[in-house]
C-alpha cells in the first residue's frame, strides 16, 4: 500500500505541478479546492514527497554524490562527467548536477507546499490528525531547505504552490531561511506523535523532528538550542524506541535496517524494487551510490563502477584495529576473474580500498545497469543525536558529559561482529581494547578536535563530513598539503555551490554567489 500511495502522489504531482525549475513559463498549478475534502485525500501528496527524495536525482546520487566528493573521505576513482567538478572544486554554474539538484529539491518542495495548503483547505476541524499531517509536510519542507541552504546559501524561499509570476521571486539571506526551517521543524516537533505514522521511520515523528532541530541548532552555533534538543531526545530513548545498535554492521545490512532502533531517518528505496518502479526503462528512481562505491569488476555484491573511491589517505590514516573500518570499506575482493581467488586492492582496477557500507548486505534486486535495491539510506541516526549532545556539552563547559557521550560511541566500536570481508566467507571481528575510552581532563578544545574526528569515523561515507567542514571552517586545513585529500583549487567560496546559470538567466533578480 505505500509503494502505491507514492505512486499516485507522483501522478498526481507530474500531471499538475510543474514549477521546480522555478519557470517563468509554469505549465500549471494544482487547484485545491474541491479535491482534498478529507485527510486521506492529502496523505498521497505527503507520501508522493519521499517517492521523490528516493530517487536518482536526490538521495539516489544527485544530492548523496556530491555531497561524498566535496568531503575529504572520498576521491574520484573513474572520472564520470560533471561529477568530477566537485571533487577538484572545479564547479561551474553551468554544472548539469548543480542545475538537477537546485530543481529535483524545490520540486519536492513544491509537493510539500501543495499537500500544506491541501489541508488547510480540508472540510473538516482542525484535530491532532490533521495537525500531525500538516507538521509531516512541513518537516519535509524544512528537510529540504535544510540541506538547499547549507548547498547555495541565499535560495528563494517559497512556501506556496501557487506562484503568480515566478520573476517576482527574490533571494531570501540563509539566516531568513533558517528562521523559516525552525519555524517549520519547531512545529514538526510540537505536532507529530512519539512515533512516525504507521511506524515506519521513512516518515517523520516528534524525535525526528528534534534530532534535526538539534542539527540545526548545532550548524548555526547555537550550542545551548542544540544540547536541549539532543538531551531531550537522549532523555525520551525509551519512548521513542531510540537505542545504539549492538553490531555496527546491523547498520549496514539490509534485513536489519526497518528493525533497527537506531535509525531515525530513512530514505526509502523499497519501491524501486523490480516491478514496482513507475518508470523502469529510465532509472530516474535508481539508488547508484552502490554500484557507485562498488569495484570494478568485482563479484556481486561489491562489485561496481569504483567512481566514489576513498583516497588511500584515509586507508591508511585509520587505526587497522577499528571494527568500523572493516565495516566502511574492503580491501580485499574476489574478482570476476572465475578463480574465487581474494585479491588484496592493489589489485583493484582502481588500486584503493573502496566503501563497503552500502555494498556488502545490499538486499534484492541488484543490477549493473542500475541499482533496483531494497537497500534504504538512514538520513539521522542515533549515534549522531549522541554526538550532537557530545559536541554541544563541550561548548558549553559540560565536559565530563560529553565524554560519556563520546564513550557510548567508542564502546559499541568495540563490540565487534560478524563481517563479510570479501563478499564470500564470513569472519568474526572483534576488538575488546580499541577506540580507548576519552582520558578524563582533557581540554575543550582537545575534546573539540576528538569529537569532530569521532564524527569523521562514525559516520564515514554517510554524507555528514561536508556539512561539518564547513560548519566548523576547516577546509583550508584538511584540503591542505597534509589533509587526507591534498586539493590545490580548494577557495573558501566553494563552501557554497554556485546558483545554476539557467536560473540566473530567467530572474535577473538574483545575485550569483561570490567567486562564480
Amino acid at each position: 500500500m505505500k509503494n502505491i500511495l507514492k505512486m499516485v502522489a507522483l501522478s498526481l504531482f507530474f500531471s499538475t505541478v510543474s514549477c521546480a525549475d522555478l519557470d517563468e513559463n509554469p505549465v500549471g498549478t494544482l487547484t485545491p479546492e474541491g479535491f482534498f475534502n478529507t485527510i486521506d485525500d492529502v496523505y498521497p501528496m505527503i507520501d508522493g514527497t519521499y517517492g521523490l527524495m528516493a530517487s536518482s536525482s536526490y538521495y539516489g546520487a544527485g544530492l548523496t554524490v556530491p555531497l561524498q566528493l566535496m568531503s575529504d573521505m572520498v576521491d574520484n576513482g573513474y572520472e564520470f562527467s560533471d561529477y568530477t567538478e566537485f571533487s577538484r572544486f572545479l564547479v561551474t554554474p553551468t554544472n548539469s548536477y548543480v542545475s538537477d539538484l537546485w530543481a529535483s529539491s524545490y520540486q519536492t518542495i513544491s509537493t510539500a507546499n501543495t499537500a500544506i495548503q491541501g489541508i488547510g483547505l480540508l472540510n473538516e476541524e482542525v484535530t491532532a490528525e490533521t495537525l500531525a499531517a500538516e507538521a509531516e509536510a512541513r518537516f519535509v519542507r524544512a528537510f529540504l531547505y535544510y540541506h538547499l541552504v547549507r548547498l547555495y546559501g541565499n535560495i528563494p524561499y517559497i512556501d506556496s504552490p501557487d506562484i503568480v509570476d515566478p520573476l517576482s521571486i527574490q533571494l531570501s539571506s540563509a539566516e531568513e531561511v533558517y528562521s523559516y526551517i525552525i519555524e517549520d521543524m519547531t512545529f514538526a516537533f510540537e505536532n507529530l506523535n512519539m512515533a512516525p505514522r504507521d511506524n515506519v521511520r521513512s516518515r517523520p515523528s516528534k524525535g525526528t523532528a528534534a534530532s534535526y532541530l538539534a542539527s540545526i541548532y548545532l550548524t548555526l552555533g547555537e550550542w545551548q538550542n542544540a544540547y536541549n534538543q539532543s538531551k531531550w531526545v537522549i532523555d525520551n530513548a525509551g519512548e521513542l524506541n531510540y537505542a545504539l545498535e549492538v553490531d555496527f554492521q546491523d547498520l549496514f545490512r539490509n534485513s536489519e535496517q526497518w528493525g533497527s532502533t537506531e535509525n531515525i531517518f530513512l530514505v526509502d528505496f523499497t519501491s524501486n524494487q523490480t516491478g514496482q518502479n513507475p518508470n523502469p526503462t529510465t532509472y530516474e528512481n535508481d539508488n547508484k551510490i552502490g554500484p557507485f562505491n562498488g569495484v570494478e569488476g568485482g563479484e556481486s555484491p561489491l562489485g561496481g563502477w569504483s567512481m566514489l573511491v576513498p583516497h588511500l589517505n584515509v586507508y591508511n590514516t585509520w587505526n587497522a584495529n577499528d571494527y568500523r573500518l572493516k565495516v566502511s570499506m574492503t580491501d580485499a575482493l574476489i574478482l570476476d576473474d572465475e578463480t574465487g581467488i581474494v585479491r588484496a586492492y592493489t589489485d583493484f582496477e582502481i588500486p584503493r580500498p573502496h566503501i563497503a557500507k552500502y555494498t556488502r548486505f545490499p538486499g534484492e534486486g541488484r543490477t549493473t545497469a542500475g541499482w533496483r535495491s531494497d537497500f534504504d539510506y538512514v538520513a539521522f541516526r542515533y549515534a549522531e543525536v549522541i554526538l550532537i549532545a557530545a559536541e554541544a556539552a563541550n561548548e558549553l563547559g559540560f565536559t565530563t558529559e560529553a565524554e560519556t557521550y563520546v564513550n557510548q560511541i567508542r564502546n559499541r566500536a568495540r563490540q565487534g561482529g560478524v563481517i563479510d570481508f570479501y563478499g564470500g566467507d564470513l569472519g568474526t571481528y572483534v576488538s575488546s581494547d580499541f577506540p580507548e575510552n576519552i582520558q578524563t581532563g582533557i581540554s575543550t578544545a582537545e575534546l573539540r578536535t576528538l569529537i569532530l574526528e569521532e564524527r569523521r569515523i562514525e559516520f564515514a561515507f554517510e554524507w555528514k563530513r561536508w556539512y561539518d567542514i564547513v560548519r566548523r571552517d576547516l577546509g583550508s586545513e584538511v584540503f591542505g598539503i597534509n589533509g587526507l585529500e591534498p586539493q590545490s583549487n580548494f577557495e573558501k567560496f566553494r563552501y557554497l555551490l554556485p546558483i545554476p546559470q539557467d536560473e540566473m538567466n530567467k530572474n535577473e533578480n538574483f545575485i550569483q554567489n561570490p567567486g562564480y
